[in-house]
């Protein structure tokens, strides 16, 4: 596996933790929405709302997963958020990191 095979992994792997944190994350808060919570429930716990914010950022940013910031950001993002969106993003930022100084670029 070459370096540029790797980093489409870790962008298809950011891409599907993006798409699945943010169901998640969406899930939970429309049930806290019909499930009679007050606003101030929802803001107090950020696990559904983080979850979206790390989704939308993981989407927005698996084009740029070659940038060595961005995979550390994404990572830390990933464990942060939790859950199995959460956990598909650290890892994609973490296989982003590991591609980059263990694998050959093909250039």
């Amino acid at each position: 596996m070459n370096q540029e095979d790797a980093y489409s992994l870790a962008r298809a792997i950011l891409l599907i933790g993006g798409i699945v944190a943010i169901a998640f994350g969406a899930t939970l808060l429309g049930s806290y929405f019909t499930g009679g919570h007050p606003l101030s429930d929802i803001l107090a716990v950020p696990g559904p709302l983080l979850g979206v914010i790390v989704g939308v950022a993981a989407l927005v940013s698996s084009s740029r997963v070659k940038d060595e910031p961005v995979a550390i950001i994404m990572a830390v993002l990933g464990f942060l958020a939790g859950g199995l969106g959460g956990v598909l993003v650290a890892i994609g930022g973490i296989w982003a990191i590991i591609s980059r100084y263990t694998l050959k670029s093909t250039s």
